[in-house]
C-alpha cells in the first residue's frame, strides 16, 4: 500500500477540540523525538478492542483507556503504536484535513 503523504508535501490541519475518530488523520507531538511532531491515522480509539498488531500489548489491557488513541502508518515500515505505544489524546494537536494532490510541475 502506498502512503497517503509524502515527505515534503504541504498539509492543511486544524486544531481539534474533541477525541480524534478512527480512520482521521492527525498530528500529535511526541516527547524527547526529532522531528517532534508526527502524523498517523487513528486505527483505534478509546472503547475499541487493542488492535491485534499492537504487540506488546499493555499488561491487563484489552480496550484502548479513555483519553487514547492507537495510530498506524500507511507505509508498513512507519513508526506507529506499535513502536510508540497507545497516543495519549492531549498530545493531539490537529486533524488533517486536505493533503493536496502531488502536482507533476
Amino acid at each position: 500500500m502506498s502512503p497517503t503523504l509524502w515527505d515534503g508535501q504541504r498539509l492543511l490541519a486544524r486544531r481539534i477540540r474533541r477525541d480524534p475518530r478512527r480512520g482521521e488523520v492527525i498530528v500529535f507531538r511526541v516527547a524527547d523525538e526529532q522531528p517532534p511532531h508526527r502524523i498517523k491515522r487513528v486505527a483505534a480509539v478509546a472503547g475499541d478492542p487493542l488492535p491485534d498488531w499492537l504487540v506488546p500489548a499493555p499488561p491487563d489491557v484489552s480496550h484502548v483507556p479513555a483519553g487514547y488513541v492507537a495510530v498506524a502508518g500507511d507505509n508498513a515500515r512507519s513508526q506507529d503504536s506499535r513502536h510508540m505505544g497507545l497516543i495519549d489524546c492531549r498530545d493531539i494537536l490537529a486533524t488533517v484535513r486536505c493533503a493536496p494532490s502531488r502536482s507533476n510541475g
